[in-house]
Parts: structure tokens; sequence; C-alpha cells
């Protein structure tokens, strides 16, 4: 008698999923990682999925899902298995050439968006995937944009977002004119010019943050991009002792930092007068800097954003 293939429904595919990531201890959240993962697989909404638990599942999607359940049981990132994370509103393409845009990184961006002049010069330093320079433009097409990045693949990855959005930040008949020029070198180094405002979301991890990640989803991203050396300041007394040519009378500078490192950064650069935004969950997540006046320093000015 013919031995018929046993049918997989949307449920049982789910249930045999959570199971293997539980085990495998890699996620805090299984069951929503294996349903991202099987709407991906399938195209489907999530919301689609959830409506249709009886569902038989091609055999070859089902083959696919599980080969991605395998990745993430590794500890791999969704985000790197489905090449897509969304920031700001846009889906952009990520690999393991650049790091993965956190949600944190939008208050960033939310300030720059407010900081920078209309027809302002700005630079992303670092820009790995461009999530910063492309979300930028869409909400300010105004602004002429650098990124830069050391790394030339992950440039690659860049210009590659910049071009699946440019219909998004298209608001001229000239549309390269306000693409971000890319440009390959170390920080400020490779701008043809002083900008009125520079935004960083620079590594910042410590050597001993890294050790204590390790296996962790992380060991999966670039170091590159997350290593700030032994302290984790590496990065930004670099970018500090370029700034004076880099940086506009004027100008502002963004930056991304880690939750207890605002004193010490504010200590490299007395040159600055900072203020301090904290994100949503209440931490230190964005300083303010303009060229030094006659205001008091950060510990007489901090305050929320």
């Amino acid at each position: 008698m013919a031995q018929h293939p046993v049918t997989c429904t949307v449920k049982c595919a789910l249930d045999e999923a959570t199971r293997r990531l539980t085990a495998a201890g890699r996620t805090d959240t299984p069951r929503l990682d294996a349903e991202v993962l099987l709407a991906f697989v399938l195209g489907w909404s999530r919301a689609r999925l959830l409506a249709h638990w009886d569902e038989a599942i091609p055999e070859a999607e089902v083959a696919t899902f599980a080969a991605s359940v395998d990745r993430r049981a590794s500890g791999e990132p969704v985000a790197y298995i489905r090449n897509l994370k969304e920031f700001m509103g846009l889906d952009l393409h990520v690999d393991a050439r650049v790091l993965i845009p956190r949600p944190e990184t939008e208050l960033l961006v939310e300030r720059a968006i407010v900081v920078a002049p209309q027809g302002a010069s700005v630079a992303d330093v670092g820009t790995g995937s461009g999530a910063i320079a492309v979300a930028l433009l869409a909400a300010r097409p105004d602004l002429r944009l650098y990124a830069t990045d050391v790394s030339a693949a992950a440039l690659q990855v860049a210009r590659e977002n910049a071009a699946r959005h440019r219909p998004t930040v298209t608001r001229t008949e000239d549309a390269q004119a306000i693409l971000p020029a890319l440009l390959h070198g170390s920080l400020l180094e490779p701008l043809p010019e002083p900008v009125d405002l520079v935004v960083a979301n620079l590594p910042y991890l410590t050597h001993d943050e890294l050790d204590r990640l390790a296996g962790t989803s992380i060991d999966f991203e670039p170091r590159c991009a997350l290593d700030g050396g032994p302290d984790g300041l590496d990065l930004f007394r670099a970018l500090f002792r370029q700034l004076s040519a880099k940086l506009k009378p004027a100008g502002t500078v963004l930056l991304e930092i880690g939750a207890e490192q605002a004193r010490a950064i504010v200590a490299l650069a007395p040159e600055l007068d900072f203020t301090l935004h904290t994100d949503l969950a209440g931490l230190p997540r964005v300083l303010e800097g303009a060229w030094r006046s006659a205001a008091p320093l950060l510990p007489q000015r901090e305050r929320a954003g």
C-alpha cells in the first residue's frame, strides 16, 4: 500500500520549532522567533499565520523553515536569517557584513532630524548598513549627507539600502543629488569639507563586555562594529581628534553612547558643551555637543530627551 507523506500544518511546524529553539537555549523568545521565521518562509504576515493554524505547508517550505530554525538554534540572529531589519519604519537589508540596527539608535536619528538646519551638511560616521543615513534622508530630503565607514564591505550594504529606498528619499527630479555620498575611510577623514552636523553610532563595548556577551547572537556580528577598545572609548578619542577640522564653528555632534559612558566621554572633549538625552528606558543614550561656550558642562545640564 502506498505511503502518503505526513501533512505538516502551521501549528505543527510552529510547535516543533518552538521546542527546538527552547531546547537550544539561544533565544529568549523561541515562539516569536518561530512565528517570524515561518511567516518569512511562507511570505505571509504573522496575522495571516496565526489565523491559519490548520493550513498545510508545502514540503519545500517545510524544509526551508527547518533550515532557518537550525540557524536560529545555533544563535544566528533572525535579522541575518531573513536579511531584513526594520528601522524607523524602513525595511533594510542586513547581513554579516554589518551591525544589526538597534531600536535605541532611533533616538539618535530623531535628534538629528530636529537639530539639523535646513539644507545642512551631515556626516553619518560609521554608517554600516546605512540605517541612519537612509532614515535621515527619508525624513529630511533637504539634507546633504555623507556616510563614512572604514569597511568597504559595509559600504556595499549601505549602497544597496540607499538604492532600495531611493523612491522614499527622492523629492526632486535629481534623485542622485539627495542620496548619501558613501565614503570609504576612518571616521571623519574622508569628508571633503567641514559639516554642520556629525552623527555617530560608534563601537562602544569594552573588552570585558564583549567577553561577557560571548556565546550570544553578537558572535555573528562584525566585531569591528562593536569593539570600542579596552574601555570602550577608543573611537570617541579618535573622533574628537578629527572634529576641529571637520565640524563647522556653529556645528553640532550627536553621539550614541553606552549607558554608563556619558561622563567619561564628556571628559575627553572639554572643548565641547554637552547635553544628555535619555532613551525610552530612561537610560543615557545620546550626547549632543556643540563647541564650548560659557555654558556649563554636562554634569550641571543633564536632561532627558
